[in-house]
């Protein structure tokens, strides 16, 4: 065999493991989940490797006043953060789309220094690729009953 055939081989065996790629949907749906729930807490902490490894780099966000922002964005308003607050993240649907889910839930933000709090409806938009899954979209939403 020569190089031209090895080449033309090693690229169809490896056409063959993309395509045929299985995602386990449901360990998704429970890392999605409790990422939704780390990412918070990463915000409240100021722990910049979680919301890195949850956050596509090229993420855009529509923050709770309308502002837009993106991970460098996050990176550094987390770092502002540290320990001034308890989350809560629940009642947390998620819904797949091949290579593409949805996430849909409720947070509760409670400042530390006076025990106020703001509830929140959020959806996050994860897409599957380079091996892992990233939020690349968000949005949240004062939840006001």
């Amino acid at each position: 065999m020569n190089v031209k055939h090895l080449v033309l081989l090693a690229v169809f065996c490896l056409s063959l493991v993309s395509c045929s790629e299985k995602i386990d949907y449901e360990f998704t749906e429970k890392y999605i989940i409790q990422s939704a729930a780390d990412w918070a807490e990463a915000i409240a902490l100021g722990d910049t490797t979680t919301i890195s490894r949850i956050m596509a780099n090229d993420f855009v966000g529509v923050s709770s006043r309308g502002e837009i922002y993106d991970k460098k964005t996050m990176l550094e308003q987390s770092l502002d953060s540290p320990n001034r607050f308890k989350t809560e993240v629940f009642d947390v649907t998620v819904r797949f789309y091949e290579k593409a889910a949805v996430a849909q839930g409720y947070e509760t933000w409670t400042k530390l220094s006076d025990s106020t709090s703001t509830k929140s409806i959020w959806t996050d938009t994860w897409i599957f690729r380079n091996g892992k899954w990233q939020i690349v979209a968000a949005q949240d939403h004062r939840y006001q009953k």
